[in-house]
């Protein structure tokens, strides 16, 4: 560009320099120098094209350099660079309107990066899980709460989705999203080593043709209680129809037997009592277990000593272990030994529980032990029995509502199918756990875990409480 600009300039320079000494010389010379005279204003023209076409170029590179600098920088990302060419000088305007576009393009893109910044933190923000593709079915972009429901760490941009993720159900329904050219939802459920259940909405974008925005909704967790609320309810259904129809029955019985056998009205009349005791039971461990999983059981701790509460405990079971005769022993450090700190009523619901269990579904001759010892931080407490034992197969369920490992032979006995449920419960809005070991033949053992007051304080302080993790 600038060996083109020299040659024109030293063209124009030394054809006006040149006309200019010849028609001046035809005036002051003869005829007879013209050939002399052509010759001068060509020499003459030829020179001081050359100075005048230098010069010019000299003067055009020192007036434009600092313009030609800033956008080079420019063009490197420098957007803070300026040409600051005073308006007196030659290009002084051109200077001040490419400042004015450095300044406006710097605005402009530093807003778009504060609006990328923003999208991203609002991205990286969200629970939901986005996924966006292009026109081919690429991944343009995933956010982490995506890569974490789909177990994914590496960076899957460019990559095409099934790469990503194989699943047939998921790829039909962004497809369909994509043809129909509308919002298409329906839940997908992904394997593994964590199950989970996904609610997808996609959307095709109708500005750029094939494009795809994908919304994933985690639903495993409410579609869980779902289901454990529809068994709860089919649970609960199917445990009152029992009773309730054997006191229906026995009430028609009843009327029919009064008059003409009284023996056998008074046996239908205890039937009908122990049916209602029954239910009266089943009632109240529902509305406990309804307490307590709604968070409005009030735990009121309070320090005592264990052998002295265990003692009376066992002395309120002493009469139905003695009709089997099943021996009780109470194995403890002395009462100034054994201190612990917890809620003395929920505790109290708890042992019962087990040890009447024990008393219930031992056989005759049985021994039940109950015993307490200081662990690391915490209280550990044992309901020991050389009962029949459970099966291994019902140890995982032991605790669930209305799970029995011999639901024919718990009925029998007025079981409800929900004690050692609400003992889970009340242990755990202790602070502490329980757990079961059993071996068939040889017995079974309970081992609750009461940490102490000191722990208890420290895992709030350390940990957000069950509220506020569900808020």
């Amino acid at each position: 560009m600038r060996g083109k600009l020299r040659v024109r300039l030293l063209l124009l320079v030394w054809a006006v320099v040149a006309g200019s000494v010849y028609l001046s010389g035809l005036f002051l010379a003869t005829t007879e120098n013209t050939g002399a005279l052509a010759a001068s204003a060509l020499l003459a023209g030829a020179i001081c094209g050359a100075i005048v076409s230098e010069l010019s170029l000299r003067w055009l590179d020192d007036s434009v350099r600092p313009l030609t600098d800033a956008a080079r920088r420019m063009q490197q990302g420098d957007l803070s660079v300026r040409a600051r060419i005073g308006k007196d000088e030659d290009v002084g305007q051109l200077g001040a309107a490419f400042d004015q576009l450095a300044g406006s393009f710097s605005r402009t893109v530093g807003e778009l990066r504060g609006e990328r910044d923003l999208v991203s933190r609002i991205l990286d923000g969200m629970q939901e899980g986005v996924l966006l593709l292009d026109t081919e079915g690429k991944v343009v972009l995933m956010n982490p709460s995506l890569r974490e429901m789909l177990f994914s760490t590496a960076d899957v941009a460019g990559q095409p989705l099934l790469e990503v993720v194989r699943h047939a159900e998921l790829k039909e329904l962004l497809d369909k999203a994509r043809t129909t050219k509308t919002t298409c939802s329906g839940e997908v459920e992904l394997g593994g080593l964590k199950p989970r259940r996904l609610l997808v909405r996609a959307t095709a974008f109708t500005q750029h043709a094939g494009g795809l925005l994908a919304v994933f909704f985690d639903v495993t967790d409410i579609r869980r209680l779902e289901s454990l609320r529809r068994d709860f309810v089919a649970n609960v259904s199917h445990e009152l129809r029992t009773p309730v129809t054997a006191v229906l029955s026995a009430a028609e019985t009843l009327d029919l037997a009064l008059d003409k056998d009284p023996e056998g009205a008074r046996r239908f009349l205890g039937i009908i009592e122990r049916q209602a005791a029954r239910l009266q039971g089943l009632i109240e461990d529902l509305l406990d277990l309804s307490r307590i999983e709604s968070r409005e059981l009030k735990l009121r701790p309070e320090r005592f000593s264990f052998e002295p509460f265990a003692a009376h405990l066992v002395g309120l079971v002493r009469d139905r272990a003695d009709k089997k005769k099943i021996a009780i022993r109470l194995e403890c450090p002395p009462a100034s030994a054994l201190e612990i700190e917890c809620d003395r009523r929920a505790l109290e619901q708890v042992l019962t529980n087990l040890v009447d269990n024990a008393v219930k579904y031992c056989s005759d001759g049985s021994t039940v032990i109950v015993r307490a010892e200081r662990g690391d931080a915490c209280t550990r407490i044992f309901v020991e029995d050389d009962g029949p034992g459970i099966a291994e197969k019902h140890m995982g369920r032991l605790f669930e509502r209305f799970y029995r490992v011999d639901a024919g032979r718990s009925r029998e006995m007025g079981g409800t199918g929900l004690g050692l449920s609400i003992c889970k419960h009340i242990v755990e809005a202790m602070g502490g756990s329980i757990g079961v070991t059993s071996t068939v033949g040889k017995g079974t053992t309970f081992d609750i875990r009461l940490p102490e007051a000191a722990a208890r304080t420290r895992d709030r302080g350390s940990s957000p409480s069950t509220e506020e993790a569900a808020a």
